[in-house]
């Protein structure tokens, strides 16, 4: 095979890869925030506002469509992770994916309404997932500093602030939206990391 030849099978093959992780992380994350639109419109109450994105997860109406939600965007994070990993992305990066994925269903696992043990084990394991989240984010922005990037970040750091605000007893319920706000933000880093995956694999 010529050296053109190899040329052109190495940039296919690195094409597909940025295309299909790309693929995947619009259809589980596009899924997830349909799901967590259709859980909105079915409850939308007080509780809900305080309560955040979690109680979509116990209450009756919505649980199902809670858990079909966070189970496939925790196998699009490992999925992705994979891809990522093949395309030989900063360890931190696909791992931090994989550790969000489980904490995903952890989530699922401690139902905050199962007494104070389950309320702190829940609160604790968001809180850090919240951290890698991100830890992942700014890694983008530290190392590339795109518009993408620091768009991204900007939309995470303002969910977060308001997110924090909302979790103690200040009144200030806007717990849900902080968290929607919040992993938007995830999403479009994750969006961007996938737009730069190494040009040359065999580096």
């Amino acid at each position: 095979m010529s050296g053109h030849d190899e040329t052109e099978l190495t940039t296919s093959t690195e094409e597909s890869l940025q295309h299909r992780a790309l693929r995947l992380v619009l259809a589980t994350q596009v899924f997830f925030f349909a799901a967590l639109a259709w859980c909105v419109i079915l409850v939308h109450d007080h509780v809900a506002q305080n309560a955040g994105i979690s109680y979509y997860g116990v209450h009756h109406r919505t649980v199902g469509i809670a858990v079909v939600a966070y189970v496939a965007a925790a196998i699009g994070l490992w999925r992705t992770s994979t891809l990522f990993r093949i395309g030989q992305l900063d360890p931190l990066i696909w791992l931090g994916l994989r550790v969000v994925a489980v904490v995903l269903i952890l989530l699922l696992l401690t139902p905050y309404t199962g007494g104070p043990f389950l309320n702190w084990t829940h609160m604790t394991v968001g809180i850090f997932g919240a951290l890698i989240q991100l830890a992942i984010s700014i890694t983008l922005l530290r190392r590339y500093g795109s518009l993408l990037a620091i768009l991204g970040f900007s939309i995470q750091l303002v969910g977060g602030i308001l997110g924090a605000f909302s979790l103690p007893d200040w009144r200030f319920e806007y717990l849900l939206y902080s968290q929607i706000i919040f992993e938007f933000g995830f999403c479009w880093c994750l969006i961007g990391w996938t737009k730069i995956l190494p040009k040359d694999l065999t580096s």
